[in-house]
């Protein structure tokens, strides 16, 4: 039960981290856009989470959690990787 409960946190953790890096790195302001994820899937297993941020005129932002790697990478709106994080809980919880 607490590991369900400690997932959860982390989930919760890298979804704020991701849209935070994604809006401060193309000057949107935080909650102004939603944001989608999706679960990504290997063989029947989750592997990843993808996410979404859907900005003024169209553009979108993506980043993907890698549970595998345990990086987050983040993409520009013409989809070429901009950056990555090795820890992404780890570095948001020091950024706090």
């Amino acid at each position: 039960m607490m590991s369900v409960s400690l997932q959860e946190q982390s989930l919760q953790t890298v979804r704020e981290f991701v849209r935070e890096e994604l809006c401060e790195k193309n000057q949107l302001e935080k909650n102004a856009f939603q944001m989608t994820e999706r679960v990504l899937v290997k063989k029947g297993q989750p592997c990843g989470f993808f996410f979404c941020i859907y900005g003024p005129r169209s553009v979108r932002l993506t980043a993907v959690w890698d549970l595998v790697r345990g990086s987050v990478f983040f993409y520009d709106s013409l989809g070429r990787r901009s950056g990555s994080y090795p820890n992404p809980v780890q570095v948001a919880c020091s950024q706090n």
